[in-house]
């Protein structure tokens, strides 16, 4: 009876290191040294499921195991699946959405399913495994004495109390498998790279139990507070982008140890970007801003797309600028209105930081900001509102926010015509005689790419001749709607005689993560380094008023873009207050990625496995990297602290004084 025991133990064991096995290879595809704490924290799993054979009678002992193999493989599968699809895992605060996905990626879902289908039916397998060793009976499921259960959950305590032990041994530093277990600021990703679905799974589960029932009090790093510091650019207005803000009497106002104690205390150790030649440059200006799906600058091409060629070389031309988000459009559109990161962390309490943010003050949102100069701000998006809450969020950042559900005229389709929302909306403010400001979240672009994409199969006369896949021509039918977008808006400016004092500003939400790695190569014409290089695109700044292109070689990303923007309207803003920086300031350059992957002019660092690749023979102390591993983990707590403490509630007076009409 012990040997059969151990038998069952020794494959319960087994199965969950295989169902990790096979994701990874489906998935990420490598292994590392790191894989050894997924096999080490499997131990007291395994032993934990063990026990419920040794609970109750043969046969009820039998299904409830069987069911928990049944769980793993579907849960597995999920996340494989979900994988095939976004570029990443699916976090535990995510599964809420599981509804929305499914209406809104029926399609993609189904795909991804066949795309799948090996890895699904190997992560299925322990399943019938386990039926057939059940029907044998070479595993046992008799019930055991209490003293014997007892045995094996006291195992069960001892063996994750050693897996604990391991994880100090590649020390304790930020980035090391340490950190990664204990730390809230850890991305799932990250996570089940370094440790695995099933502990990450667990630790993000901990967690959401901990806030329903309010037993969560998360640690917030303690910063000193170098008062005499935070006034050391007082009186510095003609030179910095920082306001006379009283930092002095939020410290007082505020308990110490909490997100705007602590985040007051980062501002004290931060310098503000100094105003430049372009300061003001467009003062007055419209503005036009596009965030654009799944656009790639791979794209543009002096003959297929000849306006999208006009406006990213004859504006500013931004040579080094790095999309930070693989997927989830909601991440790269937070980035690019907010001039912050959203929370990447497990189960972020409160959900995504687009969602939070729909009851926080948001001051430096350009709707809220053009909003304290009297300019009227519209915001429209192609597809319903109510997804991802954009009828909530989007007011809160000061527009006038339309969608075919709330305003718009037109048919919604998955996806929907992004030149039928130009045409359905620039009547709201082009003809008005006065300054405005139009923000658009397109939708033609959206995976996946085929010819049963209605964009896609649109324009398909247009794409036969290029010397592509299929799934690529798809892909490049479906994002001439940009084009095409942009073509009828140049000529709508150009007939009201206004395209010389209107600016617009366009970059992508995301990686097209509906390419394959070979496809997107394909696009590309070379290979393109799936870490980094991926993310290289367009952040296009353009207004006819332009003589000639700038040219900006500075390594900049998503976040960077407000406060660029804000500069070049000439806005008062603080720029400590923002996790971006205006990349035509003085500032140093640094391409900030997913998962806190950093590029700088000597390195670059992929924080999910702790590495550095040198770009250049010079030396770079480990001070220095130290330095800047820091100040980008720094830039999320920043973030992260504005929005779940809500900081601008207090400094929001200092911005709309600062940026009133005159």
């Amino acid at each position: 009876m012990k040997l059969k025991r151990t038998v069952t133990f020794l494959f319960s064991f087994l199965v969950i290191v295989y169902f990790e096995t096979v994701l990874r290879i489906f998935t990420i595809g490598s292994f590392d040294s790191r894989f050894i704490y997924t096999v080490v924290f499997a131990l007291p799993v395994a032993l934990l499921v063990h026990s419920v054979t040794m609970l109750s009678r043969k046969s009820a002992a039998k299904i409830a195991y069987n069911l928990i193999i049944t769980v793993f493989s579907v849960y597995f599968s999920v996340q494989l699946v979900y994988y095939a699809v976004f570029g990443g895992f699916l976090s535990v605060s995510m599964m809420g959405m599981g509804g929305d996905v499914m209406n809104n990626f029926a399609a993609q879902t189904i795909t991804a399913i066949k795309a799948s289908a090996v890895g699904i039916i190997f992560l299925f397998l322990p399943l019938l495994v386990s039926i057939v060793l059940t029907c044998k009976g070479w595993l046992t499921f008799d019930k055991a004495e209490v003293g014997s259960t007892l045995t094996v959950l006291a195992c069960f305590l001892v063996a994750h109390m050693l897996a604990l032990t391991t994880l100090p041994l590649g020390g304790t530093d930020t980035y090391t498998v340490y950190d990664i277990y204990y730390s809230d600021k850890t991305p799932t990703t990250t996570s089940v790279k370094n440790l695995g679905v099933t502990v990450t799974t667990r630790l993000e589960i901990k967690k959401m139990i901990k806030v329903k029932l309010g037993m969560y009090e998360e640690v917030v790093e303690k910063v000193d507070v170098d008062r005499d510091k935070i006034f050391e650019y007082w009186g510095k207005g003609e030179e910095y982008n920082s306001l006379d803000i009283d930092f002095d009497s939020i410290l007082d106002s505020v308990d110490e140890g909490t997100h705007p104690a602590t985040l007051t205390g980062m501002v004290s150790n931060i310098a503000p970007t100094a105003k430049n030649q372009y300061t003001g440059m467009f003062e007055g200006y419209n503005l036009i801003t596009i965030c654009a799906e799944s656009f790639s600058n791979y794209l543009i091409d002096p003959e297929l797309t000849p306006t999208l060629y006009k406006l990213s070389t004859e504006g500013f031309v931004f040579e080094n600028y790095y999309s930070s988000f693989e997927s989830i459009t909601t991440d790269g559109e937070f980035s690019f209105c907010t001039g912050l990161y959203p929370d990447p962390v497990r189960n972020a309490v409160g959900g995504t930081s687009f969602l939070a943010s729909k009851s926080r003050v948001m001051p430096y949102t350009l709707g809220n900001m053009f909003a304290y100069k009297g300019v009227v701000s519209y915001g429209y998006h192609n597809n319903n509102g109510t997804f991802y809450q954009r009828n909530e969020t989007h007011p809160n950042m000061g527009y006038d926010f339309r969608t075919p559900d709330n305003g718009i005229d037109m048919e919604v389709g998955w996806p929907s015509s992004d030149l039928e929302m130009i045409e359905a909306t620039i009547d709201d403010y082009i003809t008005s005689g006065k300054q405005f400001h139009a923000y658009y979240m397109t939708f033609s672009g959206h995976y996946q790419y085929n010819w049963d994409n209605p964009m896609s199969a649109r324009h398909r006369d247009k794409v036969e001749h290029l010397d592509y896949s299929e799934d690529v021509k798809a892909y490049i039918a479906c994002n001439l709607e940009v084009e095409y977008m942009l073509s009828y808006l140049l000529e709508r400016l150009e007939e009201e005689g206004i395209a010389d004092k209107t600016v617009i500003v366009l970059t992508n939400d995301h990686y097209p993560y509906g390419l394959s790695e070979q496809q997107y190569n394909e696009l590309a014409g070379k290979p393109v380094d799936p870490d980094f290089e991926k993310y290289r695109n367009s952040f296009i700044c353009w207004s006819g008023s332009m003589e000639e292109p700038v040219y900006v070689d500075k390594l900049c990303s998503t976040v960077d873009i407000l406060p660029t923007i804000l500069n070049l309207f000439g806005f008062e803003y603080d720029s400590r207050l923002l996790a971006g920086r205006d990349v035509l300031s003085d500032s140093e350059g640094i391409a900030i990625l997913v998962n806190e992957r950093f590029i700088t002019d000597k390195y670059m660092f992929n924080a999910v496995d702790n590495e550095v690749i040198m770009l250049t023979d010079e030396q770079v102390s480990e001070e220095e990297i130290n330095a800047d591993k820091k100040a980008v983990r720094d830039r999320f707590l920043l973030s992260k602290y504005i929005i779940d403490g809500s900081y601008y509630q207090y400094v929001e007076k200092y911005i709309a004084e600062a940026n009133q009409v005159k």
